[in-house]
């Protein structure tokens, strides 16, 4: 991949999902394992990140954008159950920002837990330095962008350039006042407005705002929360802006409407998708209800009344709004999207398969799945199926798997997902 993307994720401590080796994600990454082995888990560290980042603090209730975040994944529950409180949770994030591994980045942080106080929790390090390699520092010395709490709380040292232009002569300036209850990142403008360094000579600015640009534009979907009824009774008013479907969908005729008048091509796209599925379907189109509102119009062959989206079957709506998301013009940095085979017939698995592969092309995707009828469509692919797996049956690691390891039974004529059917060991097994 050339465009930027999470390299890996490194976790210590963080409930049952134990990361301590490096398992390098790909454009395309299927996510499979028995419940509760961690899956949902690594997304949720995912989602902490982006509302850490990007999230307006609540002020009313003196709250930060770090401890909202905290709390929407576990609060003090975070930390294993297996280690004695207090204790620090890590998580590390690398990001790649083109295919040299000194263009990569680490956040890297330490999170303090006090299991026995729910708001005992505090940033206890962070530190975001580039190079890919955490164990290794004989590989190429990284370099430190900022180094916060490391000898004392509070404190910290930002690099600067000794000279415009010198980026291999630094230095670091000291930092007072650095907030333990959100992330430094995110308080880089104040922490440097007294700084006698201009912004051009302090490489943390570029950085900082490269990292929140990509994980702003992060989208997070379940079938789950996808809200059906929702979907179709909604109307959005004209006007709004969103080009990403909201959690629940209940924005589709309004991402619709933008995406066909902001690309040219995406009305084909999405009627091509879904006569797909229906191949009577000869066109669907968002249309204005009333005079500020949106809603969906659908047309069949040879019937001349249109439909809407409160007469479509549920696997229907489902399929509209994945085809929606996955033939995006605009797609997000990263997507993705918990167990979409959920509501759907089994004849449109391999349809849903290919919607997949083809937006990977273009950006990052996460799948997680339980479907062995959607895994038989990525047997092709195998080195981008990483299992979720367990050796002590209470902490939970990844490996890839690889044609190598499956080729005995793939020339038998086994698929993946008819290794998950039989809960072949070398996947993990299924459902347990």
């Amino acid at each position: 991949m050339n465009q930027p993307h999470l390299r890996f994720l490194i976790t210590k401590n963080y409930k049952n999902l134990s990361l301590d080796q490096v398992v390098r994600l790909k454009n395309l990454n299927i996510f499979i394992g028995s419940n509760g082995s961690g899956k949902s888990n690594f997304i949720s560290c995912l989602k902490f990140l982006k509302d850490s980042l990007t999230k307006i603090p609540d002020e009313s209730r003196s709250v930060s954008s770090f401890e909202d975040a905290v709390a929407q994944i576990g609060s003090n529950r975070i930390l294993d159950v297996s280690v004695e409180s207090p204790a620090r949770v890590r998580l590390a994030y690398c990001f790649s920002f083109s295919p040299l591994p000194r263009d990569s980045s680490i956040l890297d942080l330490n999170i303090f837990v006090n299991r026995d106080n729910a708001r005992g929790i505090s940033i206890a390090e962070e530190y975001l330095y580039s190079g890919e390699n955490l164990y290794d520092s004989t590989a190429f010395t990284p370099f430190y962008y900022y180094k916060f709490h490391a000898r004392e709380v509070g404190k910290g040292a930002v690099s600067v350039y000794d000279e415009p232009g010198q980026v291999s002569k630094t230095h670091f300036e000291g930092l007072d006042n650095i907030p333990t209850n959100f992330l430094g990142l995110t308080a880089i403008p104040r922490l440097l407005e007294d700084s006698q360094s201009p912004p051009e000579n302090t490489p943390v600015y570029k950085i900082r705002r490269d990292l929140i640009e990509l994980v702003s534009k992060w989208q997070f979907y379940n079938a789950n929360n996808m809200d059906l009824n929702l979907i179709r009774m909604a109307e959005p008013k004209i006007g709004g802006s969103d080009i990403y479907l909201s959690s629940s969908g209940d924005n589709l005729p309004l991402v619709l409407d933008n995406l066909t008048l902001d690309n040219i091509h995406f009305d084909e796209s999405i009627n091509q998708a879904m006569k797909a599925i229906l191949p009577n379907s000869h066109r669907l189109r968002p249309i204005r209800s009333g005079r500020l509102s949106l809603t969906v119009e659908w047309y069949f062959r040879d019937v001349k009344e249109a439909f809407y989206l409160n007469e479509m079957s549920d696997g229907t709506v489902r399929m509209l709004c994945w085809a929606t998301i996955l033939h995006s013009p605009v797609l997000p940095s990263l997507l993705v999207i918990d167990e979409p085979e959920l509501g759907l017939h089994v004849s449109w698995m391999p349809i849903l398969a290919e919607w997949i592969k083809k937006a990977a092309i273009k950006t990052q995707v996460i799948i997680t799945t339980h479907s062995p009828d959607l895994l038989d469509y990525f047997t092709d692919c195998l080195e981008n199926v990483f299992c979720f797996y367990s050796e002590d049956k209470t902490h939970f690691s990844i490996k890839t798997l690889s044609k190598e390891m499956l080729n005995d039974k793939l020339e038998e004529g086994w698929q993946l997902g008819d290794l998950y059917r039989v809960g072949d060991p070398s996947i993990g097994g299924w459902p347990w």
